[in-house]
């Protein structure tokens, strides 16, 4: 037996007539959805247009200028900068710059008593110490060029 819901309110006791009930739910306000992320905020001081090609190429020349001048000033530093290595009898001493370039080899008397082959194992050892050194200098070097110009993760460069 289906009881409808006429017959189920007589049972209960309720009226058994239907009558809507209505809620007084105020209206939203409407609001304007605005997407500064992408395209800016136009003239209300967001990004501008990305696509604007003569803000963009300023911006090329200003990096292009900052990359320069800083790239410049490490070369000077490293041109500057003296590395000095030496043999494991510490009997020759090579001195590099930050560049590689060869500055200076102070050969001992002990180095040259010990004959013309070791003497020239001994500077080659004391070479290879001394570029190392001055790699290694360049490489920090860069690494702090890298970081003023706000190039992330240097590690993935090989710096």
């Amino acid at each position: 037996m289906a009881l409808t819901a006429r017959s189920m309110r007589a049972r209960v006791g309720l009226p058994t007539t239907h009558t809507p009930c209505r809620i007084a739910v105020p209206r939203r306000q409407r609001t304007q959805l605005q997407v500064n992320a992408l395209f800016g905020g136009g003239a209300q001081g967001g990004g501008g247009n990305p696509f604007d090609m003569k803000n963009l190429m300023e911006s090329v020349k200003k990096a292009q200028q900052l990359v320069q001048t800083e790239t410049a000033r490490v070369q000077s530093e490293l041109a500057n900068t003296e590395f000095e290595g030496y043999d494991e009898e510490e009997t020759v001493r090579v001195t590099m710059s930050g560049n590689q370039e060869p500055r200076s080899v102070e050969i001992t008397q002990e180095a040259l008593v010990a004959g013309a082959e070791e003497c020239s194992r001994r500077t080659t050892e004391a070479m290879r110490d001394a570029h190392k050194k001055s790699v290694a200098g360049m490489k920090e070097k860069m690494r702090e060029l890298a970081k003023n110009l706000g190039i992330p993760n240097t590690g993935a460069l090989n710096m």
